[in-house]
């Protein structure tokens, strides 16, 4: 059992990036590329981030070239806004990791992240619920990278098949269908637990 941290057990990075796009003028999904960069992996400021290759601070000066085709003038303040405080744990979410585990599941948290936000993601959530933590920054390979997963496989010692990946962003669950595991796209807590019930009985 492999769950994303962001939009899986934790509400959705998109929710603060909405309002940020209001402030701005411009749709959401444009924003987002903007902030974080395009489907795929490549070199926008917060794909090289993490991967461990840039720090946080670094980013929000380096977006402007991003911004420009999109016509989206930046405030300076919208990487601090989007890593602020803000978001809800999502506990039901967390109960389910901890509970496929008592029920011999091996579990996973695969996360694309930044070193610096560790302390907070350990300050909200229990690493200990979990067998492994695959890290971003840390291993020098992000989703959609197809190595990252490779790595969260034999990290959890699991075939494919076996392996049930939940992640809220439809491109990273891409190169884990390509790899024989089961997916589910995460929508919301009440969807995926249904999901999970299928796919992970207890």
């Amino acid at each position: 059992m492999v769950f994303d941290f962001g939009g899986v057990l934790i509400t959705p990075i998109t929710d603060k990036i909405a309002g940020l796009a209001a402030r701005h003028g411009v749709t959401t999904g444009e924003l987002l590329e903007v902030l974080l960069g395009p489907h795929e992996s490549g070199d926008h400021p917060w794909h090289r981030c993490e991967r461990g290759e840039l720090a946080v601070a670094e980013i929000q000066q380096l977006l402007d070239p991003w911004a420009e085709p999109f016509g989206v003038s930046l405030d300076g303040d919208e990487i601090a806004t989007v890593l602020g405080p803000g978001y809800t744990i999502r506990d039901e979410m967390l109960d389910r990791a901890s509970a496929l585990r008592s029920a011999g599941y091996r579990t996973a948290l695969l996360t694309n992240t930044f070193a610096e936000f560790r302390p907070q993601m350990e300050r909200d959530v229990d690493f200990s619920r979990f067998d492994v933590v695959i890290e971003s920054y840390a291993v020098g390979s992000r989703k959609p990278e197809p190595r990252i997963y490779e790595l969260t496989a034999a990290a959890i010692d699991a075939t494919p098949e076996e392996i049930v990946y939940l992640d809220d962003f439809a491109q990273n669950l891409e190169p884990a269908l390509a790899l024989g595991w089961q997916v589910i796209h995460v929508t919301g807590p009440v969807q995926a637990l249904s999901e999970l019930d299928r796919l992970a009985p207890l």
